[in-house]
């Protein structure tokens, strides 16, 4: 269980980041609708907005990034998964139900999918910020984010969906120890609305499938 919950944390805390140049003719080829330079900022925008604000410990920054009922599907190992909503990531632990923990469930001060650490008590924080707190491995070391590639596909003028690889490194200038977390990848889908992109549902996997 405590190797697993690790291994949420760091499929979890990393990186949308900034895609690079994409090509509009490769998302077109298999679809009917031509994405418009608009959307191309649009999607890239609600990506860099999850990142952004993981990094920048910034809520009203993550909140841009997904819809009020968007949710995370974390997949710390292949053959497990489980889905909360995606505003549960910036929570803080919460004690057992009654009758103990379910089988799957995050034990009380895990790190929660979407990369957030645990909160703090009411009013230890300003409204609108995210605490550091302890990162996926363990310690209070900020990561840094490694976005290593973004594709993405319009299925129609308001539906995209995203595939982008990741790793995070843990940099201790004090020991000049670099932790290096496990590789994985995002599976979003985005949904635009009045004219915004934002993430409907995002699917965290560590390794292969």
């Amino acid at each position: 269980m405590k190797n697993w919950v690790a291994l949420i944390g760091a499929c979890l805390l990393a990186p949308a980041g900034v895609a690079g140049a994409q090509a509009p003719a490769a998302s077109t080829a298999s679809t009917a609708y031509a994405p418009t330079v608009e959307d191309w900022i649009g999607v890239n925008a609600a990506v860099d907005n999850y990142s952004l604000g993981l990094d920048l410990h910034d809520m009203a920054r993550f909140d841009k990034a997904f819809w009020p009922e968007a949710q995370i599907i974390a997949q710390p190992e292949p053959g497990l998964s489980f889905a909360m909503p995606y505003r549960m990531a910036a929570e803080g632990p919460k004690g057992p139900p009654p009758g103990g923990m379910p089988p799957g469930a995050m034990p009380p001060g895990a790190m929660p999918p979407g990369g957030m650490p645990p909160g703090p008590p009411p009013g230890a924080m300003p409204p609108g910020k995210m605490p550091p707190g302890v990162n996926a491995i363990g310690s209070a070391i900020a990561p840094w984010h490694l976005s290593l590639s973004h594709h993405f596909e319009f299925q129609s003028a308001t539906r995209a969906t995203h595939y982008g690889f990741f790793i995070s490194v843990y940099p201790d200038v004090k020991t000049k120890i670099t932790t290096v977390g496990l590789p994985g990848h995002y599976e979003d889908v985005l949904e635009k609305r009045n004219g915004e992109w934002r993430i409907l549902e995002r699917k965290t996997v560590i390794g292969v499938k």
